[in-house]
Order: C-alpha cells, then sequence, then structure tokens
C-alpha cells in the first residue's frame, strides 16, 4: 500500500524508497530519471536525493518547506514544487542543469528569497504565479516584483509563463500596450456618457439640442479629443503588432 510507504507513526510523510521504485516502475531508485509525487501530503522529502539521474521531478500539491535534499541532483532539469509550504529556495543553487522551476503558490516573500536562483546559468523559465491554477506568492504582491526577478536573473527567457526575452517577447509587449490602450479608450468612453447623461436617469432630448452650445475647452470636447488619440495610438501599435508577428512567424503580410 502507498498509504503504508509514505506514513510512519513518529515522523513526517516522506519519501521512501518503495514508494520512488512503485511509482516510478524502476527497480533501483538511481535508474529514475522522471517521477511525479503529487498530492501525497508529503513533508520530508525522505531519500529523494539519491535519484543520481533523476532529470525531471514534480512535487506539486505537498506540504514540503525545505528543499535541502534535492541538493544532490545535478542531473535536474524540470522541477515543479508548486502549491506547497517553502519559503525559501536555498537548496537549489547546486542544481547546474535546471532549465525549468515551477515556484508558483508557496510562501515566498522576498526577492532576496530568489538570489540563489542567480547561480543557475541554465535557468530560463521560473513560474512564481500560475494564474490558470490560482497560485501565487507573497512577493508577487510588490510592484517592483517582475523588473526586480528580471534583475536578479538576467538569463531568464520566461516569467510566470510570459516571454521576457528572445524570440517573441516584443510581440508580448505589443499585445500589453494594445491591451492597456483598451482600457484607457473604455475609461474615456465611459467619462464621454457619463458627461451626457442625468445621475441615475435617462437621456434628455434638450441635452442633445444643447451640445452645441457647450465650449470647444469642455471637458467633453477634451474627451473627445484624448479618445481620438487614443484611437490613432491603437492604430500604430496595432500595426506594429502586426508587422511583428509577420517578422517573427514568416507570415505573409496578407
Amino acid at each position: 500500500m502507498e498509504d503504508d510507504q509514505l506514513k510512519d507513526a513518529e515522523q513526517d510523510i516522506q519519501i521512501t524508497k518503495q514508494l520512488l521504485k512503485s511509482k516510478s516502475g524502476e527497480f533501483d531508485i538511481e535508474s529514475i530519471h522522471h517521477i511525479s509525487l503529487t498530492h501525497y501530503g508529503i513533508e520530508d522529502l525522505g531519500c529523494i536525493g539519491e535519484c543520481s539521474a533523476l532529470q525531471k521531478l514534480d512535487l506539486s500539491f505537498n506540504d514540503i518547506t525545505k528543499l535541502f535534499s534535492l541538493s544532490s541532483l545535478i542531473n535536474l532539469q524540470y522541477l515543479n514544487i508548486s502549491a506547497n509550504r517553502i519559503s525559501s529556495l536555498e537548496g537549489l543553487q547546486s542544481l547546474d542543469n535546471l532549465c525549468y522551476l515551477n515556484a508558483s503558490g508557496n510562501l515566498i516573500n522576498s526577492i532576496q528569497s530568489l538570489r540563489c536562483l542567480s547561480y543557475l546559468e541554465k535557468l530560463k523559465e521560473l513560474r512564481l504565479i500560475d494564474k490558470m491554477n490560482e497560485l501565487t506568492n507573497p512577493v508577487c504582491l510588490n510592484n517592483s516584483y517582475s523588473s526586480d526577478v528580471k534583475e536578479i536573473l538576467p538569463s531568464l527567457t520566461a516569467l510566470d509563463g510570459e516571454r521576457i526575452k528572445g524570440k517573441g517577447s516584443e510581440v508580448f509587449d505589443l499585445f500589453r500596450d494594445v491591451e492597456s490602450l483598451l482600457e484607457e479608450r473604455e475609461r474615456l468612453r465611459c467619462n464621454m456618457t457619463g458627461l451626457c447623461l442625468e445621475e441615475n436617469g435617462p437621456w434628455l432630448p434638450e441635452i442633445e439640442e444643447n451640445m452645441q452650445l457647450i465650449p470647444s475647452h469642455s471637458l467633453l470636447f477634451d474627451a473627445e479629443e484624448d479618445l481620438e488619440s487614443l484611437l490613432k495610438q491603437c492604430r500604430v501599435v496595432c500595426d506594429k503588432a502586426s508587422s511583428r508577428i509577420n517578422e517573427v512567424y514568416g507570415l505573409n503580410s496578407d
């Protein structure tokens, strides 16, 4: 029984050799290349460090707090430790071959906790936020979170599922600009509508008749000008996005 393999009456729920062999189908744990141990309530990583050939490890949705037992997994390339109770990533700095790390849904509350990852030259993808599963970390609430992470880990090409460097990153930036402009357009449209309507009341015909009496320096006129300018900016950004997509992916302009 796997429950028996995991539990010990006087110890934390931990990873055992029997569990590793059972889940991987390997006779020797030194031969395991990839394994998934999700939703086991694991608190202690036990003998996981003996899996010297391990390349891919999924420990998501457990109760892990410390990662020092992973320090010997020098061949590890993919690590998912999301949805645990981890506040420090110490222990990962020796994983020289690590390329992907998902640490979303933990208790990481400071940028300083990420500095140990700066030793990992091959680390290209880091996830501290998983919007699909509604997982995040306290550190992600900082206004400067994204820029701070990029400064500490300049070799990253993707953060939280979004490319920040390399092929396609400019397109993401352009789409963010478009989204921002569209939000601003909607705000201005709502403001203009509010100028022409009575509070909590219907449209009045006499307001429409007197619209020509509103001076050019009125709030409505200013809002219209702002909206026109915004629409022009949207068109420019959209043209840039379209051009960049064609350039990056070799699409026809048609």
